[in-house]
């Protein structure tokens, strides 16, 4: 056959082994997808909501604490994000003390997921986790699993951890944040009312301080003698005489009395005793 009648072989645009290594790739990521699917249903834990409900009341739950709020969470751990760790975020009213009088705690309790290859009637592993109710601790609504799905965002000084809300369980979620919300704002009574009385205090030591300084004066009065009134401002009749100039032991009634010179210290009022300035 003449050569220019033969049908040349066309050629791909691709070599043949870069193909194959293509589908190789291909079946390799569908076996991963599918093993990773299957890994997922079989690890994620059943009746993780009642689990974690009856482990908060054998265990996280004191016995002067009770429930507020609960809402149902799951939480993906970023080098296990195919198995979700499901269980519960919970507000109770904890009862609170001399520096938080407004108590109350954040409790997280999730069922950890089960291996795989782990028997079948091996015993739950819980992720237990609790906050006090602080306005250093917020709770604000967030999104996660690539901004699908609903979420609450819980971020304290030292870390921030993001837990998934199911569609069915968004109104707890929202009670759960309103809860919380009346909480801080009685927090925030408190802080005023503290903040408040500091001041005052501050303010009352101001004057005290300003007032030991001052001279101090005393009216006689019926009855009082130079010695009882040194007496009555811990100081002495001689010291008494010194600062007014008397002579003697000889005062009258009304007269106005200097018990105490200005000082550059401040001292404090006698007790049962207001002096003059």
């Amino acid at each position: 056959m003449p050569r220019r009648n033969r049908r040349r072989r066309r050629r791909g645009r691709y070599p043949v082994w870069l193909k194959y290594l293509a589908w190789s790739i291909g079946v390799a990521v569908l076996v991963t997808l599918v093993q990773i699917v299957v890994q997922a249903v079989r690890a994620d834990p059943r009746d993780a909501q009642q689990y974690a409900e009856r482990q908060l009341r054998l265990s996280a739950l004191r016995p002067d604490e009770r429930v507020i709020a609960s809402v149902s969470v799951w939480q993906r751990p970023p080098i296990d994000y195919f198995r979700a760790t499901r269980g519960i975020l919970v507000l109770t009213d904890a009862p609170g003390d001399s520096a938080r009088p407004i108590g109350g705690r954040l409790i997280y309790l999730g069922l950890q997921p089960r291996d795989a290859l782990s028997p079948v009637d091996a015993p739950p592993t819980f992720d237990v986790r609790d906050w006090r109710v602080d306005t250093a601790v917020t709770l604000e609504p967030a999104h996660t699993m690539f901004y699908l799905a609903r979420a609450l965002r819980l971020q304290t000084p030292n870390e921030r951890l993001t837990f998934g809300v199911p569609a069915a369980a968004e109104p707890n979620a929202e009670a759960l944040r309103a809860a919380l919300e009346r909480k801080y704002a009685a927090i925030r009574v408190v802080g005023w009312d503290r903040r408040e009385q500091r001041r005052a205090e501050a303010r009352a030591a101001k004057v005290a301080n300003s007032e030991g300084r001052r001279p101090w004066y005393h009216t006689v009065r019926r009855g009082e003698a130079l010695a009882s009134i040194a007496k009555m401002f811990n100081t002495t009749p001689e010291q008494v005489r010194t600062l007014n100039h008397i002579t003697g032991d000889r005062i009258r009634i009304g007269d106005r009395l200097m018990v105490k010179p200005w000082t550059k210290r401040p001292v404090g009022f006698p007790n049962g005793v207001r002096p003059e300035f």
